[in-house]
């Protein structure tokens, strides 16, 4: 194998690929990445047997096969020299590595024993907006947990229906939801992806990337296509719980305040929780148009601090777990957010005017 490329071309695909190379000391083929080179197309591949990145980049190909070599050690070294021209070529068991006046050689293992990624058939498509797809994943991913006992829960459930893709996940404590639109629509499917591949996904799409994400569903895998980027992963599989049947379906109170506003409250507030508990009351004086954030800690004090709030309905109270507030505050880009209770006994919905296909929803600290 020898092939020529621009640094910053290989660059580009090593650290689209590498993320996934562990530490396994158990399979060291597993740390390599597969750099494969035939009829002029140069392609570089990792996988971590549940989840496998291929990347295509663009450069010369003067001899055709391939080879594996340590992914970390080869990103770093690669981005280490200069913008020019790198000519990498396999021989005696060695990477060897030309540019300009550098020479190095890394030692390989056989491609052979690369493990072989799933083929996915390509004839059913879904397709999706990429930065639609960023945005919903990542205002959903961050109300999973893995939890081994209820692997069906440790992923996002992704139900394709009606030309829209619904997403959902929670860790049991919250959840959270989001609607977008499926450019070209297949057939129904009701999915779990695991939470790794969801955060690779994300992490491989950018905010420069132009083209539509294409995802391909065999029976228990999947495979998305993104700005010639191929990844593919397990499904998991179980039944996702009814989730449906938590959210609730009127409110009594509702109210509606600043998000930054809101997030410096409870930041302070959250100073004076019970270590461990996390708890902050929230408080709704509608005739006021008034918010009360407050929390007690017999060890440390007490904080109550007021946000003013275009509320309507009946004075109410409940009490949360601030991070939870905080994590989808964080992940909401909006200016204004509301909050819909009936009491301190059900779950609350968070929502945003500005996207009325996301919903988040939060259980109640009962005391």
């Amino acid at each position: 194998m020898k092939i020529i490329c621009l640094q910053e071309n290989l660059i580009k695909g090593l650290q689209t690929v590498s993320h996934l190379a562990g530490k396994n000391s158990n399979l060291p083929i597993l740390n390599n990445v597969l750099i494969t080179a035939e009829e002029g197309i140069i392609s570089l591949t990792t996988t971590n047997l549940e989840i496998g990145v291929n990347c295509k980049i663009r450069g010369k190909v003067e001899k055709k096969g391939k080879c594996t070599v340590q992914a970390r050690l080869l990103t770093d070294f690669i981005g280490l020299l200069p913008k020019d021209n790198i000519i990498l070529e396999y021989e005696d068991n060695k990477l060897k590595i030309e540019c300009g006046n550098d020479k190095s050689f890394i030692n390989t293992l056989s491609p052979e024993d690369f493990p072989l990624l799933p083929k996915i058939n390509k004839e059913n498509e879904y397709i999706l907006n990429t930065l639609d797809l960023k945005d919903t994943l990542k205002k959903i991913s961050f109300a999973i947990s893995y939890d081994s006992t209820r692997p069906e829960i440790s992923g996002v459930l992704i139900n394709l229906e009606n030309s829209l893709a619904t997403f959902v996940g929670t860790d049991s404590y919250r959840l959270a939801e989001k609607s977008i639109k499926i450019n070209k629509f297949s057939n129904e499917k009701r999915i779990i992806i695991p939470l790794d591949t969801i955060q690779e996904v994300s992490r491989i799409i950018n905010y420069e990337t132009q083209e539509d994400v294409k995802i391909y569903i065999e029976e228990n895998q999947i495979l998305f296509e993104i700005n010639g980027i191929e990844l593919v992963s397990r499904l998991i599989e179980g039944s996702y719980p009814d989730y449906k049947q938590i959210i609730p379906k009127e409110f009594k109170t509702k109210s509606e305040v600043k998000t930054n506003e809101l997030i410096q409250a409870i930041k302070r507030t959250s100073l004076f929780c019970k270590p461990g508990i996390n708890d902050i009351k929230l408080t709704f004086v509608t005739e006021k148009g008034e918010l009360v954030i407050n929390s007690i800690s017999d060890q440390i004090g007490e904080s109550m601090t007021i946000v003013k709030s275009n509320a309507t309905g009946d004075d109410n109270e409940i009490v949360f777990n601030y991070k939870y507030i905080l994590d989808a505050l964080s992940n909401i880009d909006s200016e204004t957010v509301s909050f819909e209770i009936i009491d301190n006994k059900t779950a609350g919905i968070v929502k945003t005017k500005e996207d009325d296909s996301y919903l988040y929803i939060i259980m109640p600290i009962r005391q």
